[in-house]
């Protein structure tokens, strides 16, 4: 605010005049001494002076009340108040001492004291200059413009045409409804002082109440320049501009001010407040981060930090920074509702519902609440998610993120036709929700309106050109409605937005909730990386900071942090969180040296006990394994232990024990998406394709943003040969997922070996774009492209040389490179790859049929015959011999990543 520091005040007027000596009171000469002593600023000196005079005088009044000045001026205001006191008991008529005890209360912030003081000053003596200008200003504090002008019309002439009383005057006319004459006298009083900065920076103040603040700013710059150095005013001119809007000035000021008193509270807020409104969050954070460490019990600080934290989708510090300030604020339940919300985006769903069902049941009619309940719901309660979105919607019919919710619900529950009226709203209500056209152009895809899809795909992309998900589906969609050289352009793109991104998703519901700029990854890791080294020894800080550089791919540097992390701490959940990561990025070894004292510490912790179980099993052998495993409490024993113990069995070649427990486990309800990932692998490589479905199906209910299930539940169908209900999970994986180049590989290589080759060539080729550069994907891209255009042999040459760049020996990728030479009639290179092939697989007939045709068309007869007659005998020799290029769907299965355990995708 900008009354936090001033320039120019009205001063208070201590009155020290020295009385005539009478009967009973101290000599004048002595008082005079005191007086001097005071007025030259020697407190201490006038105390020695007064304190003997008082001992012989104890009922002079006015020794008495001159002593109440001195110690105000020490500020001992204890003991002066019963100075005053006696003073008053003396002489209760006297107008100085009434004034000096109403100035006595405004050094101690007690205005009503203060003010009751003054109206009895002025009582006695109605022109009194101090009393008469204080109760203007308290009239003006209280808005109260008439009263203000009274008292200042009580002033003597000579007293109402200072500068400060004329922009006392000023306020009080604005306040009074006379806002002409007072701009116009405040504009007098500025003209009439030339360059006195202090009357510049109390012009800024005024017109900065009255909310102009580049007049404000203006004034300040003018005092500015007449007091370079002075640090209030630059605090207030960097508030002023703030409030303009010109917040490039007011960076500057504000770093200016910052160089004088780096540790000021005050300037780091209001900097950060600066930071936050240019957009550059990250900066925002590393200062309230410091203004809270100097000023902990200050509450806008942690609110604000929160609110920073969220605009970066930092929901783990989103909600500690609410937790920080509701123990100062503990009554905030807006704040609760907030701390909730920001809990269950930060994957800490339990929690997050405790905030968020409390604040619904004391507020059940709050729209937001309902909203933010059904989001922290979507992720295992979905029908009662979808019953507060209705409520939510019903209150609030223009709640657009409700809409958006709902109908991204809908859309994943397979309902697109009922999704889509919600998405037809909220773009009608808000023309720039790219996210909402997002999702609707991905469902006119999906009802294959390919065009409609395309032009609001268009829209969505032009919004926000930087969105990866976006360009995704916007160039799906381009090829599906045919626009090739169009797709390829997006998707080329999309590839410069993804260049040394991770490929896999980790993110589910809450996209539509993050706010991802291009660059906040890099901002994020200087963040950390700065705030780690103010605080080396925070494990919190030294655990986010490797499970970042794990995530960029520098592994040493992020086991070495999670090592320290070891050292710094015992706390059981820190290092819980910590082998979480671990074990996401399969780092078994230094997860179990995590989990060991977290068992140790807590033998009922049956979630991190199964962690154990699998970091020990990874990283010691299948009989450790089982061990940790098997000292699971029996009343702990539910679904997931079951599944778990599967599978290590499967790896000991106890395949009747492992298919005992996996059906306990299967009908236990289990709960983690690893769990069931390792246990439909288990069925898969079993052959038992429909059990594996079922148990997926189950999983898809319990965690329903699990790509990799969902992926496999795809493959186990193809496996089935039911392609009808893999092509609908792939669509849909596609749709939610479209940066995960997997599914469209699968889906591609799938289409192509049931002769969908149209179809297969922009799936693959899709696939390609978003990181999938094996010899498989460019193998099936030549072949899918030489039956979708058999003339189009430039297209196919390129992919298939790509395949043999990747994978040379490899006999199906020579044997299509020499039909494609054989095409463009080049026949020394098909003979070359088909040699190779043959020389790879003699009993290859497809290539012995190829070079006939080659040798044929070379004109050696005898050698083409001879081909044919290598065919024959193969036939006769193995008549059931499997010829055709295996289907790589069950291979690529297994190279599948198993899922982490659902979260929000945000930052730690």
């Amino acid at each position: 605010m900008f009354l936090r520091r001033r320039v120019l005040k009205i001063a208070l007027v201590f009155l020290v005049t020295a009385p005539v000596s009478l009967h009973g009171q101290i000599p004048s000469s002595t008082y005079e001494q005191v007086a001097g002593a005071f007025e030259q600023g020697n407190f201490t000196e006038a105390e020695r002076l007064l304190r003997p005079a008082l001992r012989e005088y104890p009922d002079d009044s006015r020794a008495l009340g001159l002593m109440g000045v001195i110690l105000d001026a020490e500020k001992r205001y204890g003991e002066a108040e019963s100075f005053y006191q006696k003073a008053l008991k003396l002489d209760p008529h006297s107008a100085a001492l009434l004034n000096n005890l109403g100035n006595h209360y405004l050094e101690e912030d007690e205005t009503e004291r203060a003010q009751a003081a003054y109206l009895k000053v002025v009582a006695i003596d109605p022109g009194h200059p101090n009393a008469n200008i204080h109760l203007a200003q308290m009239s003006v504090a209280a808005k109260k413009g008439d009263a203000a002008l009274r008292y200042l019309d009580h002033l003597p002439p000579a007293d109402r045409s200072t500068p400060a009383v004329e922009l006392l005057r000023a306020q009080a006319l604005n306040l009074a409804g006379q806002r002409t004459a007072a701009e116009a006298l405040v504009e007098n009083v500025e003209n009439q002082a030339g360059s006195d900065p202090h009357v510049s920076f109390a012009v800024g103040m005024i017109l900065a109440g009255w909310q102009r603040y580049a007049d404000a700013e203006n004034a300040f710059t003018r005092a500015l320049d007449a007091a370079p150095s002075n640090f209030d005013i630059l605090y207030n001119l960097g508030l002023a501009a703030t409030r303009a809007g010109h917040l490039d000035r007011a960076l500057e000021i504000f770093q200016t001010a910052l160089k004088q008193r780096p540790s000021d509270v005050d300037c780091l807020y209001n900097l950060a407040r600066v930071y936050s409104g240019r957009g550059e969050d990250d900066q925002a954070v590393i200062l309230l981060v410091k203004a809270q460490q100097l000023a902990p019990n200050r509450p806008e600080i942690p609110l604000f930090l929160a609110h920073a934290s969220e605009q970066l989708g930092y929901y783990a510090d989103t909600a500690a920074a609410y937790d920080q300030y509701l123990k100062l604020r503990p009554s905030d339940d807006l704040a609760r509702r907030e701390r909730g919300f920001a809990l269950a985006r930060s994957a800490q769903f339990e929690q997050g519902l405790v905030d968020l069902r409390w604040y619904v049941h004391k507020y059940p009619k709050d729209a937001r609440g309902l909203y933010e309940l059904g989001i922290a719901e979507t992720i295992k309660e979905r029908p009662k998610a979808l019953e507060h979105f209705n409520q939510a919607i019903a209150l609030d019919p223009k709640l657009t993120p409700a809409r958006y919710a709902r109908a991204v619900l809908l859309y994943q529950a397979g309902k697109p036709q009922e999704a889509l009226p919600d998405l037809e709203e909220a773009v009608k209500l808000d023309p720039k929700d790219y996210r909402a056209l997002d999702q609707l152009g991905e469902i006119e895809l999906l009802l294959g309106h390919a065009d409609d899809a395309v032009q609001t795909l268009s829209r969505a992309a032009k919004l926000a050109p930087q969105d990866p998900k976006i360009l995704a589906h916007y160039s799906r969609a381009l090829l599906r409605a045919g626009r090739k050289d169009e797709g390829q352009r997006v998707l080329a793109e999309f590839q410069k937005l993804q260049h040394g991104a991770q490929p896999r998703p980790n993110g589910g519901l809450f996209d539509f909730l993050k706010l991802p700029p291009a660059q906040q990854e890099a901002r994020y890791m200087d963040n950390l990386q700065r705030q780690v080294s103010t605080h080396p020894a925070d494990p919190v800080l030294k655990a986010r900071l490797g499970k970042a550089l794990l995530a960029r791919g520098e592994r040493e540097k992020g086991l070495a942090a999670f090592r320290d992390v070891r050292t710094l701490t015992e706390d059981p959940k820190i290092l819980r969180d910590c082998a979480q990561v671990l074990m996401e990025y399969q780092e078994f070894g230094l997860a179990r040296e995590f989990l060991e004292p977290v068992v140790e510490a807590d033998p009922s912790a049956s979630d991190a006990r199964l962690d154990l179980a699998i970091a020990t099993f990874h990283s010691v052998d299948a009989a450790a394994g089982l061990a940790v495993l098997d000292r699971t409490p029996a009343e702990q024993r539910h679904g997931d232990y079951f599944l778990l113990r599967a599978q290590i069995l499967d790896a000991m070649g106890k395949l009747d024990e492992a298919t005992a427990d996996l059906n306990r486990g299967f009908a236990a309800a289990p709960t983690r998406a690893d769990l069931y990932f390792q246990a439909a692998m288990f069925l898969i490589k079993h052959q038992q394709y429909h059990k594996a479905i079922d148990l997926l199906e189950q999983a898809n209910r319990v965690v329903p943003d699990a790509p990799d299930l969902r992926l496999t539940e795809a493959i186990a169908y193809e496996l089935l040969q039911q392609p009808e209900g893999a092509q609908k999970l792939l669509t849909q994986i596609e749709s939610r997922w479209p940066e995960w180049g997997e599914p469209y590989l699968i889906n591609g290589i799938m289409l192509e070996t049931r002769f969908k080759s149209a179809q297969a060539r922009p799936l693959l080729e899709t696939a390609i774009s978003l990181g999938e550069r094996d010899a498989t994907a460019y193998y099936y891209l030549a072949l899918a492209t030489t039956h979708a255009n058999p003339d189009d042999v430039g297209d196919a040459q390129k992919a298939i040389d790509e395949a043999l760049k990747l994978n040379p020996k490899d006999p199906y990728v020579r044997e299509l490179a020499g039909r494609i030479a054989y095409t463009r009639k080049d026949y020394d290179a098909s003979l070359e790859q088909l040699t190779a092939a043959l020389h790879l697989w003699p009993e290859m007939i497809e290539a012995h049929q190829a070079l006939s045709a080659t040798y044929r068309a070379m004109g050696e007869r005898d050698k083409a015959a001879a081909e044919l007659k290598e065919v024959l005998r193969i036939k006769q020799e193995t008549r059931s011999a499997e010829q055709s290029p295996p289907s790589p769907v069950r291979d690529l299965l297994f190279g599948v990543r198993p899922p982490a355990e659902t979260s929000s995708g945000g930052q730690p």
